[in-house]
């Protein structure tokens, strides 16, 4: 039975995608946790920090995941 190689470019770009979209997941349940422990820095500038963090990494994340695709 001959087997379908999957070629390391693809390998890699899914890779990427899968490395971005866990950093972003992180930023966003460090932000979560960090205002329900009461950080004391000002809470607003550290959720639309961590909010814009979190969307740069899932759009680089994708942005792998559809170069993968093609």
């Amino acid at each position: 039975m001959k087997q379908k190689t999957i070629p390391p470019q693809v390998v890699i770009n899914e890779k990427l995608g899968d490395f971005f979209i866990d950093i972003a997941k992180l930023v966003f349940a460090g932000v979560v946790l960090s205002t329900l422990l009461d950080m004391e820095a000002d809470k607003q500038s550290v959720l639309l920090l961590g909010v814009f963090t979190t969307v740069v990494f899932v759009k680089i994340g994708f942005r792998f995941y559809m170069k993968k695709k093609k």
